[in-house]
């Protein structure tokens, strides 16, 4: 068997990621919405469905992927999660029933839930302890800069063509080097490198699952309802430029690329900045500034588009500097069973994601807020419904996380 150094396994993992993310963000906020809109004619609380479909069976496969890497290794399911994907991009084209769309994205959730468990398992594999928050950090600028470039790259690709058709070509070409990269770089692990082969079995268990949601229940609250929070816009975002400010698919990715590429630049130092003011601090700060940012641009008039860019970059630091911290904390609950708590915490994530998404989606197409005499437009709605879920999982951290499992100082 080939042996392959854990740096040279943990880089491997950074590049494969980035075109990964590239490829999730291009599919899921550049081309389907805009896709399911323009061309097959659905609404935007059905277009909210379908992207919601794929947020749920990546929610309920992520923690049995997860125990899966634990059980078999984690390069068997970083291979063919992306590969899944490949297929399922170049299958959008001749789907014409809604039913095929929902299909499609399921397995898009599946090769998801095979892929992120076991990346940030295996990181947490070649990483020690007190520099996981700045490697954390590697995935987020992989994570940015998914986002600077995959709404512009979908929708210029778009744009150039003619075609809505032609980003899903793009998302194929991109899953496809992403799978490439796991193949050859990434070694061959027919167990997790932390051992414990004689548990393997009872990691492979619903047990083991119940076991992970024991350990840590308050984490598992905080996640869903941080991430019910992001879901409420997450497949939305553009539909709203499109609708607010009236811009093209190529100016919205413009406008998203200088603030994301320059979050994507401050990854790694947020992520030392995480790791050196403690786990906890840079959780419970990093959810408040947003939850006060998303505030800032839910007023009933329209805000000034300036302002909307600024609030997205602020909001996308504290996302780096939040997520950094808490994947590291997350990895270091229970190391033994670190792919299990990953792929339970994922799966509350993505339970709060696509609930998050259905209501977005039904808030957007039907439901304006009327305070007064004032009313809020139906499409800032889901917007509020965001501010006030930050806000609640920023008071909820106060009370989940006591204290650091781990401080540089202690190493």
């Amino acid at each position: 068997m080939r042996i392959v150094k854990p740096f040279s396994a943990f880089w491997a993992l950074v590049v494969m990621a980035g075109f990964a993310e590239l490829g999730y963000v291009t599919l899921n906020i550049s081309a389907m919405p805009v896709y399911l809109r323009e061309v097959v004619g659905l609404g935007e609380s059905t277009i909210a469905a379908v992207g919601s479909v794929f947020l749920l069976t990546e929610a309920v496969f992520r923690a049995p992927m997860g125990m899966l890497s634990d059980h078999i290794g984690r390069r068997r399911l970083i291979v063919l999660g992306p590969l899944l994907t490949v297929f399922t991009s170049l299958a959008t084209l001749v789907a014409s029933h809604p039913l095929h769309f929902v299909v499609l994205r399921a397995l898009d959730g599946l090769g998801a839930a095979m892929l992120w468990p076991a990346v940030y398992a295996a990181i947490g594999d070649s990483v020690p302890p007190h520099k996981r928050a700045w490697a954390m950090s590697f995935l987020n600028m992989t994570y940015m800069s998914g986002i600077a470039l995959g709404p512009l790259a979908g929708g210029l690709v778009n744009d150039l063509t003619g075609a809505r058709q032609a980003s899903f070509y793009l998302t194929a070409c991109l899953f496809t080097v992403a799978t490439l990269i796991a193949w050859r770089f990434y070694p061959r692990d027919g167990c997790v490198p932390n051992g414990a082969d004689d548990k393997s079995g009872e990691k492979l268990s619903l047990r083991a699952f119940l076991s992970a949601l024991r350990i840590a229940p308050g984490h598992m609250l905080l996640a869903f309802v941080v991430f019910f929070a992001i879901g409420l816009v997450m497949l939305l975002v553009k539909l709203y430029a499109m609708d607010e400010f009236g811009v093209s698919e190529t100016l919205f990715g413009v406008g998203l690329v200088v603030p994301a590429l320059a979050i994507a630049a401050l990854s790694l130092p947020l992520g030392r900045l995480a790791d050196r003011l403690g786990r906890t601090r840079s959780i419970r700060w990093g959810l408040t500034l947003a939850a006060g940012v998303v505030w800032s641009v839910v007023a009933p008039s329209k805000p000034p588009i300036a302002w909307v860019l600024v609030a997205a970059a602020l909001g996308a630091i504290c996302f780096v500097l939040t997520f950094a911290a808490w994947m590291a904390e997350l990895s270091e609950i229970d190391p033994e069973r670190r792919g299990v708590i990953l792929g339970a915490a994922g799966t509350a994530q993505g339970i709060g994601s696509i609930l998050g998404a259905l209501l977005g989606g039904f808030l957007y197409e039907h439901v304006p807020l009327a305070l007064g005499e004032t009313i809020i437009p139906a499409h800032r709605t889901p917007f509020v419904g965001c501010a006030l879920m930050l806000t609640l999982g920023a008071l909820l951290s106060w009370v989940v996380l006591k204290h650091d499992r781990a401080r540089p100082h202690q190493r």
